[in-house]
């Protein structure tokens, strides 16, 4: 009987030298947000309607362009449809309905409401290890910025599912984002991250700047990638950094799915803060551009 375990830990040892370590995981920065949601919902039948609170928000996860031009960033998270954060939901008076908690909106009024929600996301690299077995590289390559393609939708139509039926309307939505990344102690690094949290169809996006500081915003990711990897194929002799271009972009609607981004170069391990809203009003719904879901 000894023969034989000694035999297959003897195979399990061999599998195990045998099977290349490829992979290296990094974590880079921590992001913490906040965010609140305010709004108008408006009863237009002429009875009262009973709308429930939900405990949890439901977002869609968009994943953004990349390219080999640039590190890509995770969160750890398994790939899905959508992901969710609990949620409080600011409303007086609340009342009970069936054992469903909520509030009561008479016949033509209208309601304002609140909810927020906190979240972290740890933000780590994952590369092929094309170190020597000594551990030592023996290449001299260019290492793009370090891209966080994913940020975060909030429909509305979806967290209010009751604004799809006739006589329910909503308006004057406004969603407030702050947060921070705060770089681990890697040394020198560049990186880019979307607005992390985005309102679907929103109207118009303000970033704010404090008096301060530096202005770390883009009006557009995919024009960032798009304009650094059409640069980084031009050679290095026409640029001052590869990892820092400066480009001229002018703010509008896009096409395609699109989001403000972040993008700097700190060898500080202080954390950036950054804070924006996005403002959706009922009246500008059927003008917006298309969002390729």
């Amino acid at each position: 009987m000894k023969i034989i375990n000694i035999k297959y830990l003897t195979i399990f040892l061999l599998l195990i030298s045998i099977i290349p370590n490829v992979h290296s995981e990094t974590n880079v920065a921590n992001m913490d947000i906040y965010w609140s949601l305010t709004g108008e919902i408006t009863n237009m039948r002429p009875y009262s309607i009973f709308i429930t609170i939900p405990e949890e928000i439901e977002y869609i996860d968009k994943d953004l362009k990349t390219s080999k031009n640039f590190m890509t960033l995770t969160n750890g998270e398994d790939d899905e449809e959508s992901s969710t954060d609990e949620v409080t939901v600011v409303i007086t008076p609340r009342s009970n309905l069936n054992g469903q908690e909520g509030f009561w909106l008479p016949p033509y009024t209208t309601a304002k409401i609140k909810m927020y929600s906190t979240s972290t996301d740890i933000l780590t690299t994952t590369e092929d290890d094309d170190e020597d077995d000594d551990g030592v590289v023996r290449t001299m390559e260019i290492v793009g910025p370090a891209a966080y393609p994913k940020t975060k939708l909030i429909d509305l139509s979806e967290i209010i599912p009751a604004s799809k039926q006739q006589g329910i309307e909503l308006d004057n939505f406004k969603l407030y984002v702050r947060g921070s990344v705060e770089k681990k102690d890697i040394g020198v690094m560049s990186i880019l991250v979307p607005a992390p949290i985005v309102l679907k169809d929103y109207s118009k996006c303000d970033k704010v700047i404090s008096k301060y500081s530096v202005n770390t915003w883009v009006d557009s990711y995919s024009e960032w990638v798009n304009d650094h990897n059409e640069l980084s194929s031009y050679g290095s002799t026409l640029l001052d950094s590869t990892l820092v271009p400066a480009f001229d972009l002018s703010p509008g609607f896009y096409k395609t799915f699109d989001v403000p981004a972040l993008v700097y170069t700190t060898s500080s391990d202080q954390e950036l803060s950054f804070s924006y809203s996005m403002y959706w009003y009922a009246e500008e719904e059927d003008t917006q551009d298309i969002w390729m879901l």
